[in-house]
């Protein structure tokens, strides 16, 4: 199975995923820990992403090669992302899943930012965006509403958690769907 994770930085999809994964045998891809060891070798902030998302892909691939379940935790902002992962199901002939964390309340996910260590792609904080960049749209909660606006989604067969639910509670509800006969 290849699931892609959803939702903005501060959502909780990297601590989901780490629960799904304990939970089953999916194996976790997180662009952010991919992403930060580019911009640690010096690749820039704007070549990064580009690379990130290829890598993670190439990964999966190669995972699903290997009879293992693959969750990528990333924030699904982009077409191409969600249709490349539909494409690689398919050519794997696995089921493919999406679970997207959507926020309400934007004071749970901005505590949530100010609580964390950030690693070098993440969101530094509430107040400081990643380093190297700056608030896409002003301040942190208009430029996190604004990406969440532009999530992209499949047309059916997704889930989605409110952000602000319990972690074991979001737990349940995505393992739920993960083993459905969908």
């Amino acid at each position: 199975m290849l699931v892609q994770l959803s939702g903005v930085p501060g959502a909780g999809k990297s601590r989901l995923a780490r629960s799904i994964a304990a939970a089953s045998n999916f194996v976790v891809l997180d662009t952010d820990v991919l992403k930060s060891s580019l911009i640690e070798s010096r690749v820039p902030v704007a070549d990064a992403g580009a690379a990130t998302y290829a890598a993670t892909l190439a990964l999966a691939q190669d995972l699903l090669h290997q009879g293992r379940d693959v969750l990528l935790d990333s924030p699904c902002r982009y077409e191409e992302l969600l249709k490349s992962g539909q494409q690689i199901a398919r050519e794997h002939g696995v089921r493919y899943g999406f679970i997207e964390l959507w926020v309400r309340d934007w004071t749970t996910v901005l505590a949530r930012l100010d609580a964390r260590s950030p690693i070098s792609s993440q969101v530094a904080s509430a107040t400081a965006p990643a380093p190297g960049t700056v608030w896409e749209f002003g301040t942190a909660e208009e430029t996190l509403a604004t990406w969440q606006t532009q999530l992209v989604r499949p047309e059916r067969d997704w889930l989605r958690l409110d952000a602000e639910s319990a972690a074991d509670e979001n737990l349940s509800a995505a393992l739920r769907y993960l083993h459905s006969d969908r």
